[in-house]
């Protein structure tokens, strides 16, 4: 961290644009497309929410219930997240909204391959500025993209490759500062901090050594003879103000920005959403254990090859002495904290995910002890075999945790141990995940988007696994000519980097667009295609297909709010509040049922007896997916009537009091209508009699010709009310609703309605008249 001048050559900053393709293909060979983790599914959704239509609840989780979020003071579900990686995702998934050919689940799984191969990009810079050999640097950027956890969470959605990225970043930006003098090091290191912290608000705890960092790097003041302490003072007021103001700015807005998100989701800006029973309570020594050297998260072993830290620190001791402390530092300060909390083992995840941000500074410090073992061979072949040792060890250990999702993993645990996490999994070495993985390796659960798992050939979709094995072979090609090159080091090839940016683009794109068609359900696309097309203002979504959750958000582009609330055979409190709250925000709802019969959901059950069907269709695929719109009742402006029409035997002319079966009470319907909108009507039936048959009701909307345009038949409230079930004296509300087509000619209409013998097809006789066998309601104007 010494204030001498050294800044990155060309060549330098074409090798860094070659590791970060590099690393990047691997990851794309990698890309599973899935968001495996709570945590990431609560992050998304506020990203998704924020490009679609300005928000940032999480009622399309609504099924999880508290496990990420809680309800904020308006009713809407907010994360407990931070607003960092959201933010992060957004241009990446606007694209994606814009451009329909690519998933929005797929375009936000790119943004931990893109920063964590970036992070590896910076610290080949990094190596470069401590005058390390290009291939020294690229070495240790390779060991840490592909030989350390940070290759595994490429897969995930998780916060913490992230902040490995704003941290290192930060780091970077310092020492850039320090050897340039150039303030935009300064400001992007500010920057970079910030989305550490709008990621992860703990690393709020990193920002004195950041600032002590700072002090560091800021130009000695030399002092005068016969100057004062004040005078010394002014002059340094004037030296360190705009390298000061250009890390502060970035960073205090970080911080309002953050306080902001507290207010918006829960109306405070002190909370944070965090509940009682998440706090730094867990046994700190044993903490401690588990993420250093416990069997089942010790970050010892997830990343052998980061050992050699040890020795490479001797030679960050002779050299950057400032530097090596501030990195132990922050080292420390991450085991010190996370051991104490509650859940330190990070869940549902692949080894220390909560230390995973040190990963950078860590393989920083392990280069120094790869030089001496492989490069120097200073222990002779014995210290080249350890390194390779270490390094192959590692790269096992990444394999497994890219092959096969880890939930697996923690899944048979929670069927062997209870409670869930128990102690006893994260010290007994026979329920470690690096042993227990290889159990889960099948045909069936390997996770990358390329795999299809079938027979052999049909094994592997042959199209992405060629054309992202090309992407990494290319880009070896590239690094492995760079090293070799004997170019000036004055020489950036701006062709060939321009062209190798524009391919690895298009690989992506490619990519991106293939996993769209094949991997998202197709059902899922047709329903979120059919509401974006015929869905207007007003409406919301109720989402009841828990497991369509990413395969949905892929494919919804429209405004639209989603609820996604769990399936329920009936209601609860919270759940008819949540009904009646969407009542009364919105004029119609779609719903995509699960597999139960509507008369056996809650959510339909109430919907059908309470507001107005407007259509339930089928989708034409594998199950035959059901999508339903309904009208919500508060929202409609009726008219109501009375009325004692009664209905009867069609040979008991006329129908009266005595012999009638059912009255016709009294209706209620929309007087005016828009095409494309609807008509709904309200019954009031009346039982007078006991009848034996199920009769029908029909509704027809007639034109001012008496033609039958629209018509809806079927047993009263949506067949859960069969006229057999009546008894004398029953009162029974009956709705209908009819979806006009946006083509309908504007008009007075009519609505002829009565009841018929399905069996027969013979109407009910009413009492207006011995020849009438329906009654007509209205007028309705359509304009």
């Amino acid at each position: 961290m010494r204030t001498f001048y050294r800044d990155i050559s060309p060549k330098d900053r074409s090798t860094a644009l070659l590791v970060f393709g590099f690393l990047l293909a691997c990851y794309m060979l990698t890309f599973t497309g899935v968001i495996d983790s709570s945590d990431g599914l609560a992050t998304f959704a506020v990203t998704e929410n924020l490009v679609r239509r300005g928000a940032f609840d999480n009622n399309q989780l609504l099924w999880m219930g508290a496990q990420q979020g809680n309800i904020g003071p308006d009713g809407n579900l907010y994360t407990r997240k931070g607003l960092g990686m959201a933010l992060l995702a957004v241009p990446l998934v606007w694209i994606a909204r814009v451009w329909p050919s690519v998933g929005m689940v797929h375009a936000a799984m790119l943004i931990n391959p893109l920063l964590t191969a970036w992070t590896g990009a910076l610290i080949f810079r990094l190596g470069r500025r401590f005058g390390w050999s290009r291939g020294l640097a690229i070495m240790v950027a390779l060991i840490y993209g592909l030989f350390t956890l940070a290759w595994p969470y490429t897969q995930t959605f998780f916060s913490d490759p992230v902040c490995g990225w704003g941290l290192f970043a930060a780091a970077y930006g310092l020492v850039a500062y320090g050897q340039s003098q150039r303030k935009r090091y300064l400001f992007g290191a500010g920057l970079a901090w910030g989305v550490a912290y709008l990621a992860r608000t703990i690393n709020l705890l990193t920002l004195p050594i950041y600032l002590i960092g700072l002090w560091f790097v800021l130009p000695a003041i030399a002092a005068h003879v016969g100057e004062t302490t004040l005078e010394r003072l002014r002059r340094a007021f004037w030296l360190y103000w705009r390298p000061v103001v250009a890390f502060g700015i970035p960073v205090v807005t970080a911080g309002l920005l953050s306080l902001w998100w507290n207010w918006a989701r829960f109306g405070s800006v002190w909370d944070t959403g965090y509940v009682e029973s998440e706090t730094f309570s867990a046994n700190w020594l044993f903490g401690l254990f588990g993420l250093t050297v416990g069997p089942a998260r010790g970050f010892v072993w997830y990343n052998p090859i980061l050992l050699l830290a040890i020795p490479g620190s001797v030679w960050f001791w002779r050299h950057q002495r400032r530097l090596l402390i501030l990195m132990l530092a922050l080292i420390a300060l991450y085991f010190a904290v996370y051991a104490k909390w509650y859940m330190w083992h990070g869940g549902y995840s692949w080894g220390a995910r909560f230390i995973t941000p040190t990963l950078p500074f860590f393989s920083v410090l392990a280069a120094p002890g790869w030089q001496m073992l492989v490069s120097e061979r200073r222990l002779g072949w014995p210290g080249a075999a350890l390194a390779a040792f270490l390094l192959a060890a590692s790269l096992l250990t990444q394999g497994l945790g890219l092959l096969v999702p880890y939930r697996l993993v923690q899944d048979r645990l929670a069927e062997r141990v209870q409670p869930l996490f128990a102690d006893e999994t994260f010290i007994r070495l026979e329920y470690s995940p690096l042993l227990m993985q290889w159990e889960m390796i099948r045909r069936d659960t390997i996770q990358f988007a390329w795999w299809r798992g079938g027979p052999w050939p049909d094994t592997i979709d042959w199209l992405p696994f060629i054309v992202s094995l090309l992407g990494v072979l290319i880009g070896l090609a590239f690094l492995t000519q760079q090293i070799r090159s004997v170019q000036p080091e004055n020489v950036d090839d701006h062709t060939r980097n321009l062209l190798y940016g524009f391919a690895l683009t298009l690989l992506i794109v490619g990519l991106l667009t293939y996993y769209n068609t094949v991997l998202v359900n197709p059902e899922a696309r047709m329903v979120a295609e059919r509401i974006q097309r015929e869905g207007r203002r007003g409406d919301a979504v109720l989402l009841l297909r828990v497991d369509w959750a990413q395969d949905f958000a892929n494919v919804h582009r429209s405004t639209l709010p989603v609820y996604g609330p769990l399936p329920r055979s009936n209601l609860d409190e919270s759940n008819e509040m949540l009904l009646n709250r969407l009542r009364n925000t919105y004029e119609r709802l779609w719903v995509t049922p699960d597999y139960t019969p509507p008369e056996q959901s809650g959510w339909e059950r109430s919907l059908r007896i309470h507001d107005f069907l407007l259509m339930d269709d089928r989708i034409s695929g594998p199950t035959n997916q059901r999508l339903a719109l309904y009208a919500m009742a508060p929202s409609a402006e009726m008219i109501e009537s009375g009325l004692g029409t009664i209905f009867g035997d069609p040979s008991a002319v006329p129908i009266n009091d005595t012999n009638g079966w059912i009255r016709l009470r009294g209706y209620a319907l929309t007087p005016t209508a828009q095409p494309g909108g609807h008509i709904l009507l309200t019954l009031l039936w009346q039982s007078l009699q006991p009848v034996e048959k199920d009769y029908q009701v029909f509704v027809h909307l007639l034109n001012d010709r008496g033609e039958k345009v629209l018509q809806r038949d079927g047993q009263p409230v949506l067949w859960m009310r069969p006229t057999s079930t009546w008894r004398p004296g029953d009162e029974i509300l009956d709705r209908y609703g009819l979806l006009l087509p946006p083509t309908l000619a504007t008009g007075r209409y009519t609505l002829a309605v009565g009841l018929y013998d399905a069996v027969t097809g013979q109407r009910l006789a009413v009492s207006a008249g011995p020849t009438d066998f329906a009654i007509e309601l209205g007028p309705i104007e359509v304009e």
